[in-house]
C-alpha cells in the first residue's frame, strides 16, 4: 500500500511540475502562472506531497525495502504511472493546442 501511495504523490508532483511549466510557457496570462497562485497554491501542494511521497519510499526501504512489496503493488504502481502518463500526454496537447490559438488569433491585424 505504501508503494502505491508514494508512487502516486511522485507521479502528482512530476505532473504538476511539467503542466505548469507548460502553462508557464504558452500561457502567461493565466491565473496559475501568476507568482502568487504558484508561491501560495502549487508549491506548497507540491512541497508536501513530495515530502510525504519520500517518506513513503523511506519507510518502505527501512520496512522490508521493495521486495517487500508483493505483486499487486507494483501492478497497482505501474498502472498509476501509466495514467500519469496519459494524462499527461492529453493535457499537454490541451495546452499546446490552446496556446498556438491563442497566439495565432493574437497576431492577426
Amino acid at each position: 500500500m505504501y508503494i502505491l501511495i508514494s508512487v502516486a504523490s511522485i507521479c502528482a508532483v512530476v505532473l504538476i511540475a511539467c503542466l505548469l511549466a507548460l502553462v508557464c510557457r504558452h500561457h502567461k496570462t493565466l491565473w496559475i502562472a501568476s507568482d502568487d497562485a504558484i508561491l501560495c497554491f502549487v508549491s506548497p501542494a507540491v512541497i508536501m506531497l513530495a515530502t510525504f511521497g519520500f517518506i513513503s519510499v523511506g519507510w518502505r526501504v527501512t520496512h522490508g525495502g521493495f521486495a517487500a512489496v508483493p505483486s499487486g503493488g507494483w501492478i497497482g504502481s505501474a498502472v498509476i504511472v501509466a495514467a500519469a502518463v496519459a494524462t499527461w500526454f492529453l493535457l499537454s496537447a490541451r495546452i499546446r493546442e490552446a496556446g498556438r490559438d491563442a497566439s495565432c488569433s493574437g497576431a492577426a491585424p
